[in-house]
C-alpha cells in the first residue's frame, strides 16, 4: 500500500544554520528580536521557493528565479528590497560558514538585485498626512473629561500633542517620567521604564500650546497622585468596565498600563472623527511638529529634532518634514527678492 507523504516543511540542516545566524545577528549584529524575527521570515520564504532544500542549492540561476518569482506574485517593490537585502546578509554570512565556503559562490550573491529605478520606486511613497496645530487643539477641546476615562483620553491626545511621541512611547510613559524644572515641563524617555526605540534616552520638551491642553496633562497627574497612584505607575492606566451599585457600567482605573497600540488608536480615531477630522494615526503627530519647525528658526528645528530623537537633522527633514504642497508655494512666492 503507497502512503502519499506530505511534503517537506523544514530541513534540519537549514535549521542548525538558521540557529547559528540567528544568535549571530542578536550578539554581532547586536539587533533586536523583532528585526531578527523579520530577518528570518525572509529567509524562510526563499527556503518555500525552493521547496525546503539546503542552502547550498543557491546559485546564480536560483537568484533570477526566485526575484522573478516575487514579481510575479505582485509583491510590493519595498517587501522585495527588503527580502532582498536580508537574504544577501545572510548569504555574505553563510558562504564564510565551514561546510559552505566551497558551496555557494560570493559572486552569485550579488545576482540578487532588482534595478535602479525598481529600487527608487521602492524608497518612495505616497505623501504623508498630518494634522494642523489648530485642528489637534480643537479636537482636544471637543474631547469630554467628566470621568476618569474622559479625562485619561483627553489628557493622552493632549500629552502626545505636546510631545509627539512614538506610539510605544506613549502608551508605556509612567508618572516619574513626567518632570518639571524652572517652570519647563517635559517627557524624560528612558529604556529603564519605558518601550523606546533603539533605547535612545532623551528629554521632549512640552511645546508652548495654550495653557488648557498643558493643563489637561497636569491635571490628570494630580488625579493618579490623588487616587495613590505611585511614581512607577503609569501615566495612562488600563480601564476595566463592571456594574456600579445602581446596575450601570462604570470603569475603573487598574494599575497596570495599557497592553496594546491599538487601544491607543482607537481612542485617537474616536477623537479626531467625533471632532469631524479625517482620522490620521497618532504617529501622524511626529510629522505635525516637524513640519511647524521647518518654518522656524534653525535653532527651534534642531530641538524639535533631539525632541524626536532623531540622530540627524536629514532624518527630520526627509522622513518628516515634507511640506504639503500649500506650504511649498508661500515659502517659496513669500520671498522678496531686492
Amino acid at each position: 500500500m503507497k502512503v502519499d507523504r506530505k511534503p517537506e516543511r523544514f530541513c534540519a540542516a537549514n535549521e542548525r544554520i538558521k540557529c547559528k545566524y540567528r544568535q549571530h545577528l542578536r550578539c554581532i549584529g547586536q539587533k533586536d528580536e523583532k528585526t531578527v524575527l523579520a530577518n528570518l521570515k525572509h529567509i524562510r520564504d526563499f527556503e518555500l521557493f525552493v521547496k525546503f532544500k539546503g542552502f547550498e542549492c543557491f546559485n546564480a540561476d536560483v537568484a533570477d528565479k526566485y526575484i522573478q518569482g516575487m514579481f510575479n506574485a505582485e509583491l510590493s517593490l519595498s517587501y522585495i528590497t527588503d527580502n532582498i537585502r536580508a537574504l544577501k546578509d545572510f548569504l555574505n554570512w553563510l558562504e564564510r560558514q565551514r561546510g559552505y565556503r566551497s558551496k555557494i559562490d560570493y559572486n552569485h550573491i550579488d545576482y540578487l538585485n532588482i534595478s535602479r529605478n525598481q529600487r527608487r520606486e521602492a524608497k518612495s511613497g505616497l505623501y504623508q498626512k498630518s494634522y494642523s496645530y489648530e485642528q489637534i487643539i480643537a479636537a482636544i477641546r471637543n474631547m469630554p473629561s467628566d470621568t476618569d476615562r474622559g479625562m485619561r483620553e483627553k489628557a493622552m491626545v493632549s500629552l502626545q500633542a505636546l510631545c509627539a511621541l512614538r506610539i510605544s512611547e506613549l502608551r508605556t510613559v509612567k508618572l516619574q517620567n513626567l518632570i518639571e524644572e524652572d517652570g519647563a515641563y517635559f517627557i524624560h524617555v528612558s529604556p529603564k521604564n519605558m518601550h523606546v526605540k533603539f533605547a535612545k534616552t532623551r528629554q521632549v520638551v512640552f511645546v508652548p500650546l495654550p495653557k488648557d491642553i498643558i493643563g489637561n496633562v497636569i491635571g490628570w497627574r494630580d488625579r493618579l497622585i490623588e487616587i495613590g497612584f505611585k511614581p512607577n505607575d503609569p501615566l495612562f492606566p488600563a480601564t476595566t468596565r463592571n456594574f456600579n451599585e445602581r446596575n450601570l457600567f462604570e470603569d475603573k482605573l487598574k494599575s497596570d498600563g495599557i497592553k496594546s497600540d491599538t487601544t491607543i488608536r482607537n481612542i485617537f480615531k474616536a477623537c479626531f472623527v467625533k471632532a469631524g477630522f479625517e482620522y490620521l494615526n497618532p504617529h501622524s503627530f511626529r510629522k505635525t511638529i516637524a513640519r511647524y519647525a521647518q518654518t522656524q528658526s534653525p535653532q527651534f528645528l534642531n530641538a524639535v529634532r533631539q525632541n524626536l530623537g532623531h540622530s540627524s537633522i536629514d532624518t527630520t527633514l526627509s522622513s518628516y518634514g515634507q511640506l504639503s504642497e500649500l506650504d511649498q508655494r508661500r515659502t517659496i512666492t513669500e520671498i522678496a527678492f531686492n
